[in-house]
């Protein structure tokens, strides 16, 4: 009936993003550590998964978490060792998936009770989900067996979604969504969710997935697109639901409902068990303010950033000798969510761009943020952003970390797996596709690394490994340091 995959997530935590291969994958059970204070521990590592990035938020892992901090264990000397880490958790999530399936009678085993996507469906449905901690870090919550035993009982083949629900109410546990209102004009919101198909290994979505606004709560105002993998396979599928308000809405101020239906159908896989259907209703709940001023407004740009390292890129900080490679690529809500819960804080609201220049109205924002870069621009990306600073006084901001061809060149990672030297495919920002950016403005950028320490006022600073100025406007402020 197949295989069943646990995999830890990996020990890179606690930054968001940091999570492993092949724990990121749809049909696979990824499984994240807690220590015995039911906390999640600072080692794990956490989702969101990259591959959807920069389109919407990533999906949902770990998929559960069990105690992984001091485990008791057999010692290859024929002693007890205590061992720490998400290697450790999976095993004990292992063992779960063991009995359970040991408790089934042969006939349940043998029919489509028995499958990687029952066992891990009444494993999320059973977790107990531990207060003030998102589903980026902890999945459906903690493991808890003897309510999977239960549940397996009287399981019944179906298709589940995770998350079960979208809802901007439900803070800190839907973080990132609910850590932003949406608004009119604001760039759509994409909800990036897992379906798992409990019926067969294979499924078809039957038609379009529909929405079904509570016009009592003005759900009307909320605009629902969807893309969606119309075959699912093996086991599983994705369901990616983007969000937006429409022109009706823009003094709105509340909060709005609705529901999504989807339906799959399962073919039939012999003689006893028939063709199956099973319909999703997925609860839908939106915070809407009315369009902030232009003023608060940022868009992050993430359209000419690597979401997902295709190759070994180094690591933005070069002092980081011991873990040269950056696996996991730059995103507001994974390696920059410091910056973004910052701007948050002090009243910015922060939006994504995942598409080029030409696709936004710089009438709307007060600030474009480019954020250590790596793709070039087309020419008429530069023409717009030079009118849109210009004559529509759009602000530039740009963090344009480091370049140097030779240095790049010159660091190598030896591969363990293939006994090989491998050189490096970039690093840093693209220091050259900003300076033709740039040039209308007066700005040059070197190409040579800097680091060092400085002050801003009475704030002491740390200059990690970045570029410098060579040409700046005149009668143009500029701070000053000395760096090495």
């Amino acid at each position: 009936k197949g295989v069943i995959f646990v995999s830890a997530m990996g020990n890179d935590g606690p930054l968001y993003g940091t999570l492993n291969n092949p724990a990121d994958q749809l049909d696979v059970i990824g499984v994240g550590g807690l220590n015995y204070d039911d906390e999640i521990a600072e080692f794990s590592s956490r989702g969101m998964t990259l591959w959807e990035l920069p389109e919407g938020s990533g999906r949902i892992k770990p998929d559960i978490v069990t105690y992984g901090t001091a485990i008791r264990g057999s010692n290859m000397k024929g002693s007890c060792r205590y061992l720490t880490g998400t290697s450790v958790s999976s095993p004990v999530v292992t063992g779960a998936v063991s009995l359970l399936t040991e408790i089934m009678k042969k006939n349940e085993r043998l029919s489509r009770l028995l499958s990687p996507a029952s066992i891990k469906q009444v494993l999320m449905a059973s977790a107990d989900r531990l207060p003030g901690i998102s589903m980026f870090e902890q999945g459906s919550g903690k493991m808890n067996l003897p309510r999977a035993y239960e549940l397996l009982q009287g399981y019944v083949p179906q298709i589940t979604i995770s998350p079960g629900k979208i809802d901007w109410t439900d803070c800190p546990y839907m973080w990132p969504i609910c850590s932003q209102p949406l608004y009119h004009s604001s760039m759509p919101v994409t909800v990036n969710m897992t379906i798992i198909n409990g019926m067969a290994v294979t499924g078809t979505i039957t038609s379009p997935p529909t929405w079904h606004p509570n016009t009592q709560t003005s759900g009307q105002i909320v605009q629902l697109s969807f893309s969606y993998s119309e075959t699912l396979w093996p086991w599983t599928g994705y369901l990616a639901i983007t969000l937006s308000v429409g022109k009706s809405g823009a003094n709105y101020a509340g909060t709005v409902e609705g529901y999504v239906l989807l339906t799959v159908q399962s073919p039939a896989t012999n003689e006893d068990i028939s063709e199956q259907t099973s319909t999703l209703h997925i609860p839908v709940k939106v915070n809407i303010i009315p369009t902030p001023s232009r003023d608060r407004r940022i868009l992050w740009d993430h359209f000419h950033s690597i979401g997902y390292p295709l190759g070994p890129f180094p690591r933005d900080n070069l002092k980081l000798h011991t873990s040269p490679l950056d696996w996991n690529g730059d995103h507001i809500h994974t390696n920059f969510n410091g910056i973004y819960k910052h701007l948050r804080s002090k009243g910015y609201f922060v939006e994504i761009l995942s598409t080029h220049f030409e696709c936004f109205d710089a009438k709307n924002y007060g600030y474009l943020f480019l954020v250590d870069p790596e793709d070039a621009y087309f020419e008429s990306e530069i023409r717009k952003l030079n009118e849109d600073v210009n004559e529509k006084g759009l602000n530039l901001v740009v963090f344009a970390d480091w370049y140097n061809g030779p240095l790049v060149k010159h660091i190598k990672f030896y591969d363990e797996n293939t006994k090989q030297w491998v050189v490096l495919q970039g690093g840093g920002s693209n220091v050259p596709a900003l300076n033709k950016l740039l040039a209308a403005h007066g700005v040059i950028l070197g190409d040579k690394v800097w680091h060092g320490k400085f002050s801003v006022g009475p704030h002491a600073m740390e200059y990690g490994s970045g570029t410098s100025l060579l040409s700046f406007p005149k009668k143009k402020k500029v701070p000053t340091a000395t760096l090495r």
